[in-house]
């Protein structure tokens, strides 16, 4: 990270209880403001991240921490998603998480605002396209249920490419993610034939 990063990062998670509350800790201060509910579908997502951003633009870091860390799956949908292969995964999702939802969090607020990232997009994943991932592919292979699940793009309008965030479903009326659970999957083949991350 450039020198002009971390500095940004720093001012961005500047303010009362921002930085500790990011960092995975509370100050002991206001109650946080509650999660709402979306919807299930794209535009539920889409929702969600919309308020990622507006949360951004208000200067509401908090807020930001706590809808990334409502994401998180349980260790009983990881079981019913993924079965017996569920308990070899569960220290690895946890970890992903863990950087997903802290210093995540941070990275997400530092690129909003020095890319000037407005727009959400979400694209419904079709595991048996010719073009889907390995990362996709995988999970379907894994997969002991059905599922319909989604990439989200977070870029600025005039871009085609942004921040990408994987493996996001609907489960107990709430928005989850896998993360990048699926490299870790048993058939997981990277695409440049390197071993699985």
């Amino acid at each position: 990270m450039t020198l002009f990063r971390w500095a940004l990062t720093l001012a961005v998670i500047a303010g009362v209880g921002g930085c500790a509350k990011l960092l995975g800790y509370s100050d002991g201060g206001a109650k946080a403001a509650p999660i709402k509910q979306y919807p299930d579908g794209p535009e539920g997502l889409k929702a969600f991240f919309d308020d990622v951003l507006e949360s951004t633009k208000k200067d509401d870091r908090d807020h930001v921490h706590d809808l990334m860390a409502s994401t998180r799956m349980s260790d009983a949908e990881l079981q019913r998603l993924f079965g017996a292969q569920a308990a070899a995964l569960q220290s690895r999702y946890k970890k992903l998480m863990e950087t997903l939802i802290n210093p995540g969090s941070m990275e997400l607020i530092t690129q909003i605002y020095e890319r000037k990232l407005d727009t959400v997009e979400v694209v419904p994943i079709d595991p048996t396209a010719k073009e889907a991932s390995a990362e996709d592919k995988a999970v379907a292979a894994a997969l002991k249920v059905p599922l319909k699940w989604y990439s989200v793009r977070v870029r600025k309008a005039t871009d085609q490419r942004g921040l990408r965030y994987d493996f996001y479903f609907y489960a107990d009326a709430k928005w989850v993610t896998g993360n990048q659970i699926a490299k870790s999957l048993e058939g997981y083949h990277a695409p440049d034939g390197g071993a699985p991350k």
